[in-house]
């Protein structure tokens, strides 16, 4: 962090704050040597023809380029060593304003830089409100969590031992805490036969783990068929992403999630004519469109494989430590993940917007890896998925057993009118919902139901799920949340 060299004087008023930093500008432009000594024996030193302040924060100094000593141009004024001697000399940062001439910016109130860690567990129960959210890494502002409704596709790649595969556990087992197989499918690819062992035999697997070459030509035919069936029922309902299709169809579709580790190696082993590459393709071109996520993940970024067809649908795109700054201009776009510490595992720069931010992966233990995936394999198959559990028990709770469908919008907003709507009569055709006492009543929920969402939540970990949106019954928003995401109604209020 730069020191602060102004006298305590001056910390209180912005403008003498401002009026001191242009003469250390000044001063220090001239000793690197960018002004001119006339014959008469005058010294022409850069000046400004403006000084401001925009609020407490920035100071702004509009260098007079009209009048700019001969020999010296703005070229020379913004080189990255020039605005690193200023930022030494002002003691506050000095930047380039983005504006036509010359204005330089100097950060009067620099936010203090915060280390990033260099080994985080992922806290599961941290998990932010929203759907199919995963966590990308923690930041200097605190932990980055996406939506692949968001991210869309994401390329992954990194060096042996830097954090890979540890960032795609962290991914599925996030993803796993939270969705059931009729919420969320899987579709692993694994080469190495030792990164997705795990996840043999939950029941949110598409087809088998693939392991050989023809294995994962097979799971992106597979993949390719449902693209085009998900387009067809799209096409139907005028729906133009999985979100609008889940609001208005009777039965929603769930996100399928495809995680291809090796990417390059089992390209060039089939061939960039195979079927195995020219499915990658359509699918990195079409399938997000229709709630299929591709996962890319490589040791050995090549641009010939990892092509501007495939590049170019990626989105999210995350670099660990790689040996060539190629490699990480193929991954990223720019370089730089050359230089990530090789001591450091979990060390990544992820483009997640415009510009890479640097961010340190999630370790998650092998032994919470094991707990969840022989949880799923070991628990039947529940009739409800969460959301519709966490309904079920609201209801219960906070609705009298009433399963009022208004009501539980405004507690739920993540979910529809229509959606909830059909639910019901789903429900009610079942038997799971009995009229109320009247015409007008709202459906009943049956004790069967009840049992049914008990089960289904008590499969869950503690504190998963969407969180419903807070509201007034008396209670506060904080303990009702938590009550009906861990399936508790004993009746059991939370005040004390």
């Amino acid at each position: 962090m730069v020191k602060n060299k102004y006298p305590d004087k001056l910390l209180n008023d912005p403008k003498q704050e401002v009026a001191e930093a242009a003469r250390r500008v000044q001063q220090a432009l001239t000793r690197l040597g960018h002004c001119y000594l006339t014959k008469d024996g005058r010294l022409v030193e850069v000046g400004f023809s403006r000084l401001g302040v925009v609020g407490e924060q920035y100071g702004l100094l509009e260098v007079d380029t009209t009048r700019l000593p001969p020999r010296v141009n703005v070229a020379r004024l913004v080189h990255p060593d020039t605005l690193h001697h200023l930022t030494a000399v002002v003691g506050k940062p000095v930047k380039r304003l983005n504006t036509t001439g010359l204005t330089y910016c100097v950060v009067l109130k620099p936010s203090p830089r915060k280390r990033l860690p260099k080994r985080i567990e992922l806290d599961l129960t941290t998990r932010p409100a929203g759907e199919y959210m995963v966590p990308i890494g923690e930041g200097r502002e605190g932990p980055v969590w996406r939506s692949l409704l968001d991210t869309s596709h994401v390329l992954i790649g990194g060096e042996s031992r830097s954090g890979k595969s540890t960032w795609l556990n962290a991914m599925l087992v996030s993803l796993l805490n939270v969705y059931g197989p009729d919420s969320l499918r899987l579709a692993l690819v694994d080469p190495k036969s030792v990164e997705f062992v795990a996840y043999r035999g939950i029941p949110h697997l598409l087809t088998g783990v693939a392991t050989e070459v023809d294995d994962a030509t097979a799971v992106t035919e597979a993949l390719i068929a449902e693209m085009e069936r998900r387009q067809s029922l799209f096409t139907a309902i005028m729906a133009r992403n999985l979100v609008s299709y889940n609001a208005k169809a009777d039965e929603p579709l769930p996100l399928v999630i495809a995680v291809i580790d090796e990417v390059t190696d089992i390209a060039l082993q089939a061939g960039l004519r195979s079927p195995f590459y020219t499915n990658l393709i359509r699918l990195a071109s079409k399938a997000g469109s229709f709630g299929i996520v591709l996962v890319l993940a490589t040791q050995n970024p090549k641009a010939e494989v990892l092509n501007t067809l495939i590049r170019g649908n990626m989105s999210t795109r995350i670099a660990f430590r790689v040996a060539t700054p190629e490699h990480s201009r193929v991954i990223l776009g720019v370089g730089g993940a050359q230089n990530i510490p090789q001591t450091i595992r979990g060390r990544m720069m992820a483009r997640l917007d415009a510009r890479p931010v640097e961010l340190q992966g999630y370790l998650v233990d092998d032994d919470v890896v094991k707990a969840i995936t022989n949880r799923l394999r070991a628990q039947p198959p529940s009739p409800l998925s969460t959301e519709e559990a966490q309904l079920v028990l609201y209801a219960m709770h906070y609705l009298d057993g009433l399963f009022k469908i208004r009501e539980l919008h405004e507690a739920f907003p993540g979910l529809s009118y229509r959606r909830i709507k059909r639910i019901s009569q789903r429900w009610e055709r079942r038997g799971w919902l009995r009229p109320g006492s009247t015409r007008r009543d709202s459906k009943v929920v049956t004790p069967e139901l009840a049992q049914v969402a008990n089960v289904t939540l008590a499969n869950q970990l503690c504190g998963v799920g969407p969180r419903p949106k807070s509201r007034s019954h008396g209670h506060t928003g904080h303990t009702r949340s938590h009550d009906v995401e861990n399936g508790h109604t004993d009746g059991h209020t939370g005040e004390s």
